[in-house]
């Protein structure tokens, strides 16, 4: 037979079990009773030792009974945390708190008692960093005004130290309740001023801004809201710590919740009662702004902001410093007093930023400017920022250049050269000298392996340009030929076309001062290899005015490229002297006129180590492949009649029985005959530059014939006559 429930019941349990080890008898002993109360209920955290250490020895004046020791332990020991425990028990007494309170606000002091002591331990222990925490876990309850609460338990100044702003109840909030408990608390701070009417508000606001630093009798009412403004400049600066808080500027001035725009409402004529004192208000706030915003700015923490919070901040500085120009005249901000002012304030600003700051403002405003001059058209003016030069003194210049070096160095050769193609920022504390590590890095470049070849003539036209021109010589000659090259080439943008004549125009005069003949052969074969006509149907040249960007920057004709020349020459050798030496200017053109005819001598001869089998060469074998061109110097051979020695009659007579073009030959047998007539008779000065224009007509028209376009002939003809009646 099976037992019933009952019978179990009997069975394994005591009717004393439920009791444990629990004295069944209470202790007479008061401290042994108030332990038994605790050890019965199990406290055996830290709660105990607080409970204990607070109420062991008074308890009787805290408690009225033992069981309401056992009840009020019983319900705190249900809390999770020790902190949730000791704010039950003390919310659990909230009117002997209250009466504390109470006490302090009419008295200012506190008197003792064993809640307040016990409260001040817990808020020591567990909410020393976060009032806001304790104050909503139950305290709101004894004083109902948070502010009111700081003063009484954390002091009155603690609202304007870092530990208020950094409290961790506070992260817990968004950006706009952030926003809107900083107002309450504003509110709760100016209470008595915002109290008053408009003209009681801004009378208090005059007489603050009458005195200096708010030194004076200041009203209950003034010293509120100079209690209020000066906690707004405690929330910008410690907010301003932390960029995820950094509205806090927008927040104040503009936000929905401000009540800057109430004050700013005070600066009205019919409020102050005069237009002086409302300027005199006016300019009273408004410098108020901009100390709040040289707060935030200099307690701006970039250690870890990125580079868009970077720019947000840097453009606050500017901003702040155009500040500096408010009230002055146009004159007086083009003075030298305004521009030494400009500077002290400026450099007091730097002076209250920390290391980092202005390494990350620096920094930035090198990145900002190389992101803009590398970003720029090819053809636009490239040059630093005018605001390298602030920091280009003896303040702040090594750790510009420093930083300047590190974002060069992350630069690829081509970005580098465009960087260092600028001018250096001079200012008077540091000249040329102070930039001589500058041209030291560019003229390191070019002797790098790996610097470009099509990047030699830009480097070559800075470098001519700079205070490295003896460094650039030596490539001037080879970068015209890269140019030749490079316009030879038919998929040029526009732009690379324009570039490329930019540095023709730079570098021919150079290769001029170095060598007119090699100026002369360079702007020959510039002619032969171009891709553009410089001539229209007519043979007329194209304007420059009309055709910016090509040839027509530094293309001269001929005639005009040898009376420039001769200008120069002759004034050189005869020194204030007006009249034109009529045996140099004779010798000047003839050698001119056999310079053109050598070269030309060069282009119908064979290459070298070439050699002809039967009667003829191959086109593939003479230095001059086109037999367009072929003919275009043999005519213009021709106009100028120079024999040099008879290695005109030579060459001429072996290309009119060797070419291959029937055309060719037959204008070399010309061109024979008129040498030889011509090496008889002394041509005058008049008659070699006619020879010059006519030599140069033929090779336009070669020119146009060679890229397939039409020339006009009858046109044509009347061009060279017209050049040719004053040459």
């Amino acid at each position: 037979m099976k037992p019933n429930s009952h019978d179990m019941e009997k069975t394994m349990c005591r009717i004393d079990s439920p009791f444990g080890n629990i004295s069944l008898d209470e202790k007479n002993d008061p401290t042994d009773r108030f332990l038994q109360a605790v050890d019965e209920n199990c406290i055996d955290d830290d709660f105990r030792e607080l409970f204990i250490k607070y109420f062991q020895n008074n308890w009787q004046s805290a408690f009225s009974t033992p069981s309401e020791i056992e009840d009020v332990l019983k319900k705190a020991n249900q809390e999770n945390s020790i902190s949730d425990k000791c704010l039950f028990l003390l919310v659990s007494y909230e009117a002997k708190l209250s009466f504390a309170f109470i006490s302090y606000q009419i008295s200012g002091k506190t008197p003792r008692s064993l809640f307040y002591d016990f409260l001040v331990e817990v808020k020591n222990s567990y909410f020393a960093s976060s009032p806001l925490a304790l104050y909503r876990g139950g305290m709101k309850t004894v004083t109902h005004n948070y502010f009111q609460f700081l003063c009484w338990l954390y002091g009155e100044d603690y609202c304007y130290s870092k530990a208020f702003f950094e409290d961790e109840a506070l992260d817990k909030l968004s950006t706009l309740e952030r926003t809107h408990f900083f107002w309450g608390f504003f509110e709760s701070i100016s209470l008595n001023f915002l109290k008053l009417g408009n003209h009681q508000r801004a009378k208090e606001l005059i007489r603050i801004s009458s005195s200096t630093d708010y030194v004076g009798p200041l009203t209950k009412d003034a010293q509120s809201i100079v209690n209020g403004l000066s906690f707004i400049k405690a929330w910008i600066k410690f907010e301003s710590n932390s960029r995820t808080k950094s509205h806090c500027l927008q927040d104040i001035f503009y936000g929905y919740h401000s009540h800057w725009e109430d004050i700013l409402n005070l600066t009205r004529d019919e409020v102050t009662g005069s237009s002086d004192i409302t300027k005199q208000l006016k300019k009273w706030l408004d410098d108020f702004r901009f100390d709040c915003i040289k707060l935030s700015l200099i307690n701006t923490d970039l250690t870890k902001a990125s580079k868009d919070e970077i720019e947000v901040w840097v453009r606050e500085v500017q901003g702040y410093l155009t500040h500096i120009n408010v009230g002055f005249s146009w004159d007086e901000l083009n003075s030298d007093e305004f521009k030494s002012f400009e500077k002290q304030k400026f450099n007091e600003l730097c002076a209250e930023f920390s290391h980092v700051q202005m390494s990350k403002w620096i920094e930035w405003s090198i990145q900002d400017d190389f992101t803009k001059i590398l970003g720029t058209n090819l053809n636009s003016l490239k040059q630093l920022n005018a605001y390298h030069s602030k920091w280009v003194t003896k303040e702040y210049f090594d750790l510009w250049k420093t930083l300047f070096l590190e974002e060069i160095n992350r630069l690829n050769i081509e970005e580098r050269l465009t960087i260092l193609s600028c001018m250096p920022p001079y200012t008077e504390d540091y000249y040329t000298e102070g930039f001589q590590w500058w041209f030291e890095l560019f003229t390191g470049l070019v002797d790098s392996d790996s610097f470009p070849k099509h990047l030699i003539p830009s480097w070559t036209c800075v470098a001519l340009n700079l205070k490295v021109r003896d460094e650039a010589l030596p490539y001037v000659d080879k970068s015209i030929g890269i140019l030749r090259g490079e316009l030879s080439a038919p998929d040029k943008t526009n732009d690379e076309i324009k570039e490329h004549h930019k540095h023709l125009s730079c570098l021919l005069p150079a290769i001029d001062r170095i060598s007119t003949q090699k100026g002369l052969r360079h702007r020959l074969m510039l002619q032969r290899f171009s891709a553009v006509p410089y001539s229209d149907e007519k043979l007329l040249m194209y304007s420059g005015a009309l055709y910016q960007g090509h040839f027509y920057d530094w293309y001269t004709p001929f005639n005009d490229l040898a009376s420039r020349w001769f200008c120069h020459q002759h004034n050189h050798k005869v020194q204030n002297r007006h009249t034109i030496d009529e045996e140099f200017e004779h010798k000047f053109y003839t050698e001119f006129a056999c310079e053109l005819s050598d070269f030309f001598l060069t282009r119908l001869r064979l290459r070298k180590g070439e050699k002809v089998e039967g009667d003829r060469y191959d086109s593939s074998q003479v230095i001059e492949k086109s037999s367009v061109w072929r003919q275009g110097y043999l005519k213009a051979l021709t106009e100028l009649g120079f024999d040099l020695n008879g290695k005109v009659h030579k060459t001429v007579n072996f290309t009119k029985k060797s070419d291959p073009d029937e055309s060719v030959r037959s204008i070399a047998s010309e061109c024979y005959k008129a040498v030889r007539r011509h090496a008889k008779k002394s041509p005058s000065t008049q008659d070699i530059k006619r020879g010059i224009v006519a030599a140069e007509w033929w090779l336009l028209m070669c020119q146009r014939h060679e890229l397939g376009l039409e020339v006009k002939h009858e046109e044509a003809l009347k061009t060279r006559r017209n050049l040719m009646r004053h040459p």
